[in-house]
């Protein structure tokens, strides 16, 4: 929530940082939280921000876990950096990356925060995501029913969603 109330302190339409910057480069301010095609735009971009420093962190704890001697093995059998990318980190790496992209898909899917925060799923419904489509049919239309509905789907979509890319990199770890 303060990572999306920061941003949308960058982005107001008047006073903001970002608009400001603009207009002193001779620019014309622009209403970024209230078109429909940049209002999406910076939702993704502060979602992605805010959780590129987690991730980032998991995978440097992954790169990490690979042992030195796999490097240097591959070099004094001649391997090209590209190689032991290839070849050895990327493969030991796999796991990883699994994780973050069960993580970021969770998180993509299940964003609420930033949206609520930054547009609450305005303007129109360019920024209407299935979570806020559930809050929105709850508490405000109070169709606690179809609500429920909505969740349940969701949590079925990604369950499988979560078993397709667990299916996947087993595939992968196999061959």
């Amino acid at each position: 929530v303060v990572v999306a109330l920061i941003w949308k302190w960058i982005l107001q339409n008047q006073n903001g940082v970002l608009n400001s910057l603009l207009v002193a480069l001779g620019g014309e301010k622009i209403a970024f939280l209230v078109e429909p095609n940049w209002s999406l735009f910076w939702v993704i971009m502060v979602g992605v921000w805010a959780q590129m420093g987690f991730y980032t962190l998991i995978l440097l704890a992954g790169l990490q876990a690979i042992p030195a001697d796999l490097y240097e093995a591959s070099s004094i059998d001649g391997a090209s950096p590209w190689n032991s990318f290839r070849y050895v980190t990327l493969p030991l790496l796999t796991p990883t990356m699994t994780v973050v992209l069960v993580l970021s898909l969770i998180r993509a899917v299940q964003v609420f925060d930033t949206v609520y925060v930054l547009t609450n799923g305005g303007p129109g419904s360019a920024t209407l995501f299935i979570v806020q489509f559930i809050f929105n049919t709850a508490f405000n239309l109070r169709d606690f029913g179809l609500a429920a509905g909505a969740s349940l789907i969701l949590a079925i979509a990604l369950l499988v969603l979560t078993l397709a890319q667990l299916r996947l990199r087993r595939a992968t770890d196999e061959s």
